[in-house]
């Protein structure tokens, strides 16, 4: 399984046992939520044995996140800078 880790945040104090993630993958197409962190934490077996918590916050198709990515965009308030 091939997915970008678009936001890794380290929840443990900085000891790396606790993660939030947001991943990206081609391979969530047509899949459900469970089925997509189904599949990641399948991926992450081995990692897994070292990481006490593993938090998937989104699980997105690259469609899904670039609608997230404009829609956070747009939504950001205009600049203003004097």
């Amino acid at each position: 399984m091939f997915f970008y880790f678009q936001e890794v945040i380290d929840t443990s104090g900085g000891c790396g046992a606790s993660f939030q993630v947001e991943i990206v993958s081609e391979e969530f197409e047509g899949k459900r939520l469970l089925e997509r962190h189904r599949m990641v934490n399948g991926a992450l077996v081995e990692e897994m044995k070292d990481i006490h918590a593993l938090s998937i916050t989104k699980a997105l198709t690259p469609d899904q996140w670039n609608i997230k990515q404009q829609e956070s965009a747009t939504s950001q308030p205009p600049s203003t800078t004097t």
